[in-house]
């Protein structure tokens, strides 16, 4: 799906281009004239313009020098009926793609139109290339937001560091297990093993002999020695997910293995030299856990060496629609189905929901509806109840649509804020609740309304 913005002042034909390129399956914005294309260039990035070279207020080629200067990018198109030698000679120096005479034919404009994405494409692809050795092993993080630009920026220049540990944090379904991975990828490390451990699946009686391995004899069972899976991780990088959730007992022998870089298997009597690197991830509060006596305070400082922070997804603006374009691409292909897009109040919904599960949960909603969806537009009544609450329509001047629920968009918009102060504040009530202008005893009670915490919580 491509953004193509039309400025021609013939309505008739402006209007039918639009339906042709919108069936075709693009993104499709009109102007009038000159103004109204600039005005229309200030909100949006076209990969394709197709502009009259005669405008009632202006000329094409005005806005074909503005196109040049705002979106280098974007291949502009002329179209002219009067035949202008001269000046479509101009517009190509300027940088226009190609030009098309009126009259033409509606297949005639597409084939030119899909030239022109195709090299656009190829543009891309060159880009892509040359970006290939800085970016190896960025590939599966997907993001143009500035937090998640910054968070690539430091996957890159930590990866260098090869000994150091590293903490990443963020809400379940941030893709931390995706950051972990890109720094072992990025790494000298890439040879050896990527060995990853969820401390919160593995029963508690086995997680030690698990990550330490066991001598024959060690206990009943053990008719072997057997290697724990740091062990197997020697040269390589381990990734212990969901740290927060590792017994205290256990916390003790992972800071003595950092300390030492060394460990004793299970009824062993000498100690193994291990050189890994340690990527810790978690979707608690670990200083938090410290106060509370849940995790140890030096094990802490040893992990938090250098602290990545995953933003959640409903603070990525319109990676949320990036994202979405990935997965509906991928699970197409994946499952056999044809190309699906959503339609822009869907797209709305999108950009409003909370994401509680964040690109976990898109990815499962994605899916869900390429498989569901028979149609290629996905619509808004189409998506799950707990989206599906129309959002204010653009059309309507921003009022609301039709069956639009206040109490349900208020009480969005207010979890939204509330939610948003916390995290600025990194939990601290009575920080959250000065910026809000409110007591902390009443910003508790609204975080137990709004669904951010259980009457039982505690207080800072």
């Amino acid at each position: 799906m491509a953004e193509i913005l039309i400025v021609d002042d013939e309505k008739i034909l402006a209007n039918s281009l639009g339906i042709l390129f919108r069936d075709e399956g693009h993104q499709v914005t009109i102007a009038n004239d000159l103004s109204g294309g600039l005005v229309k260039l200030g909100s949006l990035s076209p990969d394709v313009v197709l502009t009259d070279l005669r405008l009632p207020d202006g000329s094409g080629m005005s806005l074909l020098r503005e196109i040049r200067s705002q979106h280098p990018d974007s291949l502009v198109v002329m179209m002219t009926a009067f035949g202008e030698t001269a000046t479509v000679v101009e517009a190509i120096k300027l940088g226009a793609f190609d030009y098309i005479n009126k009259p033409f034919e509606l297949q005639e404009i597409l084939l030119l139109v899909d030239k022109a994405l195709q090299q656009q494409r190829l543009k891309d692809e060159i880009t892509l290339l040359r970006r290939s050795q800085q970016d190896a092993g960025l590939e599966e993080i997907i993001g143009h937001c500035q937090a998640m630009q910054e968070v690539c920026e430091r996957v890159r220049l930590v990866a260098a560091a090869g000994d150091s540990a590293v903490l990443v944090t963020g809400e379940s379904g941030t893709g931390k297990e995706l950051v972990a991975a890109a720094l072992h990828r990025l790494s000298d490390r890439r040879q050896a093993a990527f060995v990853e451990i969820n401390c919160a699946t593995i029963p508690e009686n086995l997680l030690e002999s698990e990550l330490f391995g066991y001598e024959k004899g060690a206990f009943t069972n053990a008719q072997t020695r057997k290697k724990g899976l740091f062990e197997l991780a020697q040269e390589g990088t381990i990734f212990l997910d969901e740290i927060g959730e590792m017994p205290l007992h256990l916390q003790a022998k992972l800071l003595r293995f950092l300390e030492k870089r060394s460990l004793r298997r299970l009824g062993g009597t000498s100690d193994i030299t291990i050189n890994a690197r340690i990527v810790a991830a978690t979707n608690r509060d670990l200083r938090e856990a410290v106060r509370l006596g849940t995790f140890r305070e030096d094990l802490f400082y040893r992990l938090n060496v250098i602290p990545i922070h995953l933003p959640p997804l409903r603070m990525r603006g319109e990676d949320i629609l990036l994202l979405a374009r990935h997965f509906l691409d991928l699970y197409s292909r994946r499952l056999g189905r044809p190309a699906k897009r959503l339609a822009e109040e869907a797209q709305a919904a999108f950009l409003t929901y909370a994401w509680p599960g964040n690109i976990r949960e898109l990815k499962n909603i994605i899916e869900r509806l390429v498989i569901l969806c028979p149609v290629p537009v996905i619509t808004h009544g189409m998506l799950p109840p707990e989206m599906n609450r129309r959002p204010l329509s653009p059309e309507n001047g921003g009022l609301p649509g039709d069956s639009f629920d206040l109490e349900a968009h208020l009480h969005d918009i207010e979890r939204h804020l509330v939610q948003a102060v916390l995290e600025r504040a990194q939990g601290r009530k009575c920080q959250a609740a000065d910026h809000l202008g409110i007591s902390r005893h009443a910003l508790k009670r609204r975080m137990v309304r709004l669904g951010l915490a259980s009457a039982e919580s505690g207080d800072d």
